[in-house]
């Protein structure tokens, strides 16, 4: 492919995610009636002495949120390509911008697999894989024990008279958890499976999965770990959040039901134009379940929780979104190498 029309190519992809981003964003701010509430919450929190120092608090744990990330995508990647610490922060950056417009968020892998200057960008998707899946796998240990406490409390019944329900539950919460972390931490055999499901192009899929046996079981916990550490982080801030907003309910309670809405969240196949209310959705529902059956329910606690949902998405998604739309020059989606011109 010659010179100018991979440039001309490349510009044309860039101006496009950076307009179609910016579009959705400021299209959720400013038409989405999820944010109604927010606009009230905001108005009397900002009142309270607690929210300048909490706003900061949030700010400074969506950049170590980030970091995270970025240290967890580049201990992954550095297998294939040494990346270093800033232009891998970018990256997770412009991945997020992809993204705000792709179902279940999955440009997250194309924005930033661009920004490899030599690597196969097939190579880089099936290594940024790992890593949602670090992550996935931290929802869904948080989630799992999350549910077992929740079922009891929401209904001293099944620990009677319903108390098959309860058993079943546990058991196939901590079926699921083993038989994920049973596949994260013998990820190679993917590398096998991919030459079953595709026979006729074993060689060449082999190939490219052969990136799932680079990585040893000591390096897979320490990917874990960090996507334990990132969801700790994030599920702090939406604890900070519902307090800010209001929601007097103590530590433990709200990060079982946080982590329960991650949890469903999850499981959940969403278009990015509705995952802002789905979210609302999800995290409305649970609280109003628990609160009500523990008679804790109080008026004005439906705005409050759909606040604090809008606020976290603000800071972790819409914020940084934006923030990568700068960083998109940056990826090579057609490189001369890629056409040997």
């Amino acid at each position: 492919m010659k010179t100018k029309v991979r440039k001309r190519i490349n510009l044309l992809l860039r101006g496009l995610i950076v307009v179609v981003t910016v579009w959705f964003v400021f299209d959720q701010i400013l038409h989405r009636r999820d944010l109604t509430p927010l606009q009230y919450a905001v108005r009397d929190a900002i009142d309270g002495k607690a929210f300048y120092p909490v706003m900061a608090m949030l700010l400074f744990l969506m950049v170590v949120n980030l970091s995270i990330e970025t240290l967890k995508w580049k201990k992954l990647i550095d297998k294939l390509e040494t990346v270093k610490f800033n232009r891998a922060f970018t990256a997770v950056l412009t991945g997020i911008s992809v993204s705000m417009f792709t179902p279940n968020r999955v440009g997250d892998y194309l924005g930033r697999v661009f920004v490899l200057q030599d690597s196969s960008h097939i190579k880089g998707i099936l290594v940024t894989i790992i890593g949602s899946f670090a992550q996935l796998l931290s929802t869904l240990i948080a989630g799992g024990i999350a549910l077992m406490f929740f079922l009891p409390s929401y209904h001293d019944a099944l620990l009677t008279d319903y108390s098959w329900i309860y058993t079943g539950t546990v058991v196939i919460a901590s079926g699921t958890m083993l038989v994920a972390l049973l596949l994260y931490f013998h990820v190679p055999v993917l590398k096998a499976v991919a030459g079953l499901l595709f026979p006729k192009h074993r060689e060449k899929v082999t190939g490219y999965a052969a990136v799932f046996s680079l990585y040893t079981k000591y390096e897979l916990l320490h990917v874990l770990l960090l996507g334990m550490a990132r969801y700790l982080v994030f599920s702090f801030q939406y604890y900070l959040l519902l307090r800010l907003f209001g929601v007097d309910l103590g530590y433990l309670p709200s990060m079982m039901l946080i982590a329960l809405t991650y949890l469903i969240l999850t499981m959940i196949p969403t278009m990015a134009l509705i995952e802002l209310g789905v979210r609302g959705s999800v995290s409305y529902y649970l609280f109003s379940l628990y609160l009500s059956a523990n008679g804790l329910w109080v008026e004005g606690y439906n705005i409050s929780v759909l606040a604090a949902s809008t606020s976290l998405w603000l800071i972790n998604l819409a914020f940084p979104a934006l923030l990568g739309t700068f960083f998109v020059y940056r990826l090579k989606f057609i490189r001369r190498r890629d056409y040997g011109d």
